[in-house]
């Protein structure tokens, strides 16, 4: 006894703790043992050869292989509190918590002997990213995977602000207290580990108890949870790695575009002097299933839905959750993902803008006055619009871009046609932007603090959002009237209301191709042209009866470059007829969508 104990550094009660615990949850799933082991064998021998070499360089120095029995205690109840506050996995999976508490203790013990106080440039932001990811999972269903901290490095200050809420910055400032007391308590029993060598093989023996119990949880029965921290800070790192490469990437995919202009291009149907005017409004977060004109209970689009002459397609499927490469696929001949590896889908051409620019339109651009970031987001936009005349910014709401767009219109000639891009915030997070004065749904709440807990109230400010948009369409089209035009609405993506607990931008989604599972990324698209354009010339009449008759079909964000080009007449190799909605042989979207009873 007393040989083992001067081996081990500790009495044979914590060594036998040890063993029967991990012998008593391993039984379990023994008893169920599907022949397939949960982790590969060579895990558990590495982990072992540590523990013996490091061990046996113990034996040689004669230093104990593993620290005294207080300071492992200790440790113990310390990685217990660990894995119980920062590891989402130890309630999804409660019966492999054991595995996650020796992971955690031989990654503290291993750190601390070959980093010593080094360590803690590794626990400090992990745990505030661990606490940051719990915090994210309970509210908002989600967790840090590369998309959420793509988009979180794109976000504006009134996207942060929706989010710190003052019961969030309460949070905040509590987990930095309880950062600072784990990490304190942290040190203060490492410090009693005077050896590094002891360190290092008492870690390397935790690994291999982690991994041996791992090794007998048959494969269909084990999640990655349970390795934590090890595996969650490998998937932070890579997912931060993705986020930049993703979004550094976009950019350089709409910097590397040739403008369409660049090919020869012709328009047949208008001679540049009949003052047309082309409103493409590409939306923000607008969900088709939160609008009237299809078939929502509130009346969210009154003015559109009042208007007789509106081709609405109900069933437009978004190309992405994120704003930048929706913005990609709806303004070039991009087909769908366009970080897929098949060529196919990238786009190999410009922004359709250029073609108009090219054929005798000047273009302008409103944005909402989130641009000036010189993020992805106004690289990526104001590369696609690079061809207007002038880019405007809303100083404040939406709003307050008509006074703009009235002044481009006064300024230019009744006879010159225009075209005016317009992309400003409408329906996106957090839901500011509509008049409270004239809002119709109340109460409302904009904040995102645990959503879920007054889900109707952010309901209530979503749909005020669209309810905004349709009177800001409505102020636009006064701007107008007696003038021949077309306004063409398409939104960029959807939004998460409450799915599967999941709130916020489309990207949100955890699961793997979860946004286009569902209804979120069915978004708002129609088409509203005035009597004095269809007058213009035969064609435009042809095509816009075309066009009504395939608005029963399911279209996609691919269907918008072709169908400007089709339903003004304009020649260029990039058309293709079978993408043009105002064609007779125009196919439907068939990639991925949500199934007709889909939430």
């Amino acid at each position: 006894m007393d040989k083992l104990r001067r081996i081990f550094g500790l009495p044979l009660l914590y060594w036998g703790a040890i063993v029967l615990y991990t012998a008593f949850i391993s039984l379990f799933f023994v008893l169920r043992w599907t022949g397939e082991q949960g982790v590969s064998v060579w895990f558990p021998l590495a982990a072992a050869a540590v523990a013996l070499g490091t061990g046996w360089l113990c034996k040689r120095r004669s230093l104990p292989v593993l620290p005294q029995q207080n300071i492992l205690w200790g440790l113990t109840l310390l990685c217990i509190l660990y894995v119980f506050c920062c590891n989402i996995g130890a309630f999804v999976v409660p019966s492999q918590m054991h595995i996650s508490v020796f992971m955690t203790m031989g990654t503290m013990l291993v750190l601390w002997g070959l980093l010593r106080y080094g360590a803690l440039l590794f626990w400090a932001p992990f745990l505030l990213l661990q606490f940051a990811q719990f915090a994210a999972y309970e509210q908002y269903a989600t967790r840090l995977n590369s998309l959420v901290i793509a988009e979180a490095m794109e976000a504006s200050d009134a996207e942060f602000a929706a989010y710190m809420s003052t019961g969030n910055v309460v949070l905040l400032l509590l987990v930095l207290v309880a950062i600072a007391v784990m990490l304190f308590l942290q040190v203060w029993l490492l410090k009693k580990v005077r050896s590094r060598m002891t360190s290092l093989a008492a870690g390397g023996l935790f690994f291999f108890l982690a991994f041996a119990g791992a090794w007998l949880v048959p494969q269909n029965e084990m999640y990655e949870d349970a390795f934590w921290p090890t595996y969650t800070a490998y998937h932070l790192e890579e997912s931060v790695r993705e986020a930049f490469y993703h979004n550094q990437q976009t950019v350089r995919i709409a910097e590397e575009l040739h403008s369409p202009a660049e090919n020869a291009s012709s328009i047949s149907t208008l001679n540049g002097t009949e003052g047309v005017v082309l409103v493409l409004h590409i939306g923000e977060s607008v969900r088709a299933d939160r609008m009237s004109i299809n078939g929502y209970e509130r009346d969210t689009t009154p003015w559109l839905r009042s208007r007789t002459d509106l081709i609405n397609f109900p069933r437009c499927i978004s190309a992405a959750h994120d704003t930048c490469q929706a913005q990609i696929a709806l303004l070039t001949n991009a087909r769908r993902d366009i970080h897929t590896a098949d060529a196919s889908m990238k786009p190999t051409t410009g922004s359709v803008l250029d073609l108009f620019r090219a054929n005798g339109f000047r273009v302008y651009a409103f944005f909402g006055r989130r641009v000036g970031q010189q993020l992805k987001y106004d690289r990526v936009v104001r590369l696609l619009t690079r061809c207007a005349e002038e880019r405007f910014n809303a100083p404040e709401s939406p709003w307050t871009s008509i006074p703009q767009i009235q002044a481009v219109l006064q300024s230019n000639p009744q006879t010159g046609n225009l075209v005016l891009f317009v992309n400003n915030e409408g329906s996106h997070t957090p839901f500011y932007h509509f008049d409270e004065a004239t809002a119709p749904f109340k109460p409302y709440v904009r904040e995102f603090e645990n959503p879920g807990d007054h889900a109707q109230e952010v309901n209530n400010a979503y749909d005020n959002t669209i309810h905004y948009t349709d009177e800001f369409i409505r102020r636009v089209v006064s701007l107008l009237q007696g003038r021949p035009f077309v306004y063409v609405y398409v939104s960029d993506h959807g939004e998460y209301l409450g799915h599967n607990g999941m709130w916020g931008r489309g990207a949100l989604g955890e699961k793997e191709g979860l946004y286009h599972e569902t209804t979120g990324c069915c978004v708002g698209m129609f088409v509203l042209a005035s009597p004095e354009f269809r007058a213009l010339h035969p064609h435009f009449e042809s095509a816009l009866q075309r066009m009504s008759k395939n608005a029963a079909l399911q279209v996609g964000h691919e269907h918008l470059f072709h169908s400007l080009l089709g339903l003004f007449g304009i020649q260029s190799p990039y058309y293709d007829s079978q993408l043009d909605l105002s064609s007779e042989g125009v196919l439907p979207y068939t990639g991925p969508a949500p199934a007709a009873d889909a939430e």
